[in-house]
């Protein structure tokens, strides 16, 4: 092998790849067409060069890491929105007791009682022989409830009626018709703003009901609970003392269960963090974080309820989008700490 087919061979590489310069390319062209060897060679070349097989995979993978992080992100963003939204409806929808200052009342029983000499008696303190009695509360409220309780002198029912407004209500300007306190209307007009009142409450929908028929046969008294620490208004019956009713303490009582079983599993998550068994320690601490951070967010820094249900029911809701949106958060940053 001569000096030139050495050279054309060592330029063929370059050649098959079409790098070389116009002169250069020309020297090869012309060498090939005279050298069966050197064409030989590219011939080996071509055959020996097979291009190398690409993957999508690695692209495959980097989609389906942008889908699940954006999937996460937006998890997490309808997340904290429906938190907030639980927290906007238990504020605005938080009942507000009326005091009985506030409240107006038309009671009546049937039948009526008449007196010895035939005429209208006041029947609203002797009960005797009614068989109902209607109690209609004529301002207008967000919603009104009525629970009763067993008199332990007579073995009869006491009957406790308790009226609220919203927030939402009172923004909305539902009251702002009738809303005003009824003691600051004459008294000309005090029968035909009864009238009226009585007839929007019996147009009222559910939510807003304010009428009250109770069945009289095994009742001792009807009472107001104003709900504000006060006694009790007695509105017809009789009853011996005063009752105050008191609202329920069992929120409290999970606030200092969730505290102590933070304060637990904090301290066991520390003392295992490097443990395989530090990671579930850490995520069972959580709940109990969360469901302080949803009894903050739907009661403040209140820990009694006269609506128990209600407010318990509100609270566990908010604990799960919380948590919700801590997992989602951790997952989150971690896919971001992820190398692609």
């Amino acid at each position: 092998m001569d000096k030139t087919c050495s050279i054309v061979q060592d330029l063929l590489p370059l050649y098959e790849e079409d790098m070389l310069r116009v002169e250069t390319k020309e020297f090869v062209d012309g060498h090939l067409a005279q050298c069966a060897a050197c064409r030989a060679e590219l011939d080996a070349l071509k055959a020996d060069v097979k291009p190398a097989p690409v993957s999508a995979q690695p692209l495959r993978d980097l989609k389906r890491q942008l889908r699940r992080k954006k999937l996460t992100a937006v998890l997490l963003a309808v997340t904290l929105a429906l938190t907030l939204a639980t927290a906007g409806f238990a504020y605005l929808t938080a009942p507000q007791y009326l005091p009985y200052s506030e409240t107006e009342w038309a009671i009546s029983r049937s039948p009526s009682a008449l007196a010895d000499d035939g005429s209208a008696a006041d029947g609203l303190s002797d009960l005797s022989g009614a068989e109902s009695i209607s109690v209609s509360l004529l301002v207008p409220v967000s919603g009104a409830e009525v629970t009763n309780t067993q008199d332990p002198n007579s073995g009869k029912t006491i009957y406790f009626i308790t009226a609220w407004r919203t927030p939402l209500d009172t923004w909305r300007g539902a009251f702002d018709k009738t809303g005003g306190a009824p003691n600051t209307h004459s008294a000309n007009d005090r029968t035909q703003r009864e009238a009226d009142a009585l007839q929007g409450v019996l147009a009222k929908a559910e939510s807003a009901r304010t009428l009250f028929t109770l069945d009289a046969a095994n009742c001792a008294a009807v009472c107001y609970s104003q709900n504000n620490g006060q006694d009790d208004v007695l509105l017809c019956g009789s009853m011996n003392g005063g009752i105050i009713s008191l609202p329920r303490l069992a929120l409290g009582y999970y606030v200092l269960l969730s505290l102590a079983l933070l304060i637990t599993l904090g301290i066991a998550f520390f003392a295992c963090r490097r443990k395989k068994t530090g990671k579930a320690l850490g995520y069972l601490a959580l709940i109990p974080a969360s469901y302080l951070a949803g009894h903050l967010l739907v009661k403040g820094f209140t820990t009694t309820s006269y609506q128990m249900q209600r407010d318990f029911s509100l609270i566990i809701l908010a604990a799960a989008l919380i948590y919700a949106a801590v997992m989602l958060a951790i997952n989150l940053w971690r896919q971001k700490r992820e190398k692609v």
